[in-house]
């Protein structure tokens, strides 16, 4: 595949990557998450609320009251699997999820009980997928983290 587009100009790679990026595929149906109502409704209140004691913002502060993300680098939560929501939690929580930035997963999962990422893998996962999955602007929320220290705002 790398032969096949390194001969192609830019201006063309641009218009693929502009049709594809534009595409708005359906959400596939997601099982049920196999959980009780405790650990839904534990996975409900660390989304909506967090967990002042903790110093655990809830997922909407940063993820949006649509929990669609914001552009360009934080990522909608929605439509996906609870098994692949837990895997990443527990990649960013360990260090072999790493992202260029300012690291506040890392350091916000390492709060995060494996109750916890269970009950919030499971919580997003039961939800259904967003109308509109486009993130939010980029500037457009107010993150709750500055990401330092995790102190929150």
């Amino acid at each position: 595949m790398n032969y096949l587009l390194a001969y192609l100009p830019d201006s063309y790679l641009r218009e693929m990557a502009d049709y594809f990026a534009a595409q708005q595929t359906p959400f596939p149906p997601l099982p049920k998450p196999d959980v009780g109502p405790q650990v839904l409704a534990l996975g409900e209140r660390l989304v909506l609320k967090g967990d002042d004691a903790r110093h655990v913002p809830a997922c909407i502060a940063c993820h949006g009251a649509s929990l669609t993300g914001m552009s360009p680098d934080i990522p909608g939560l929605l439509g996906l699997h609870s098994k692949y929501i837990s895997a990443q939690l527990g990649a960013t929580r360990f260090g072999t999820r790493v992202p260029i930035k300012p690291n506040c997963m890392q350091q916000l999962t390492t709060r995060l009980s494996e109750e916890d990422i269970t009950a919030v893998s499971a919580y997003l996962s039961s939800l259904p997928a967003p109308a509109n999955p486009a993130p939010a602007p980029a500037g457009s929320l107010k993150l709750a983290l500055t990401c330092e220290g995790l102190e929150t705002k």
